[in-house]
């Protein structure tokens, strides 16, 4: 069956070149390892090139996201005010200029960043969602793989990264990539699920983060930053998110509840953003 599908992940770290790996989690027949280490997850073994673009076609999108909404519907502006809490991140550093969005998917958040007076440029593996983004959007998407992708060096000011980075078949590319593409100035946003947040960590199976085969590495806040410093990028801001398992289950507590979300900022959620400037 599936063993000819597998292709093995590198022998050694790729982040600390450490040799040795112990098992994180097994799940579904698949398997992550973390280096003993520097702490970043790795699954091992992976899927198949082939393997994966069958298993990205449409149903990894229509399974995960909404179908591409009607731009004229309520449905649609709520959809977008969910990007508010991106907008206002990357804006709390760079309030204009160029943005482009590496995995984009259908282009909501690009267009509330064009609605912020950003412009804008998407990437993204799906055909099918690059579609409903041009045509229905009006957005300027490329298609493809961030490893074939071609814009001219120091072309943007922002370059963001929502819960991508953890599907690049080699992460030292995706930032190679990035590093030419940013101007001088810019800044690279980055959002990773982190497995040694609250959520991770109180529900460790049922964890959404875990996301396998599709997710290759699994991030620590640590051996995030160590990734982006080996590449001359500095973190100067960062943030957890809200934790919705504290969240969930201070609302079932009368009174405390008015003041869940309040206390659930004060534990790390499902995953980490940070924002890095090069050095």
């Amino acid at each position: 069956g599936r063993k000819n599908l597998v292709e093995q992940a590198p022998e050694k770290c790729i982040l600390c070149q450490t040799s040795e790996k112990e098992l994180l989690i097994e799940k579904d027949d698949w398997k992550v390892y973390r280096c003993p280490a520097c702490g970043l997850g790795f699954l091992d073994p992976r899927p198949s090139e082939s393997e994966i673009e069958r298993l990205y076609r449409s149903d990894y999108f229509s399974e995960r996201y909404d179908e591409g909404l009607d731009p004229e519907s309520k449905q649609f502006l709520k959809r977008i005010s969910w990007e508010q809490h991106r907008t206002r991140f990357v804006k709390s550093i760079k309030r204009s200029g160029s943005l482009l969005d590496i995995g984009c998917g259908y282009g909501y958040f690009l267009d509330a960043c064009r609605r912020q007076g950003y412009h804008v440029q998407g990437l993204d593996v799906s055909e099918w969602a690059a579609r409903y983004a041009t045509e229905k959007l009006g957005l300027s998407i490329a298609i493809g793989k961030i490893d074939d992708a071609a814009f001219p060096p120091e072309s943007f000011d922002v370059i963001t990264m929502w819960h991508s980075l953890e599907h690049a078949p080699d992460p030292h590319i995706a930032l190679q990539k990035a590093k030419i593409w940013l101007k001088p100035e810019g800044i690279l946003v980055i959002d990773v699920p982190n497995y040694e947040g609250t959520d991770a960590r109180q529900i460790w199976y049922q964890w959404d983060g875990w996301s396998l085969p599709y997710h290759y590495w699994h991030f620590t806040f640590n051996s995030l930053t160590r990734l982006l410093s080996q590449h001359g990028f500095k973190v100067i801001k960062h943030k957890d998110y809200h934790s919705d398992f504290v969240k969930a289950k201070l609302k079932r507590i009368p009174v405390v509840s008015l003041f869940a979300r309040l206390i659930a900022k004060m534990y790390s959620g499902t995953s980490v953003a940070v924002i890095a400037k090069l050095n």
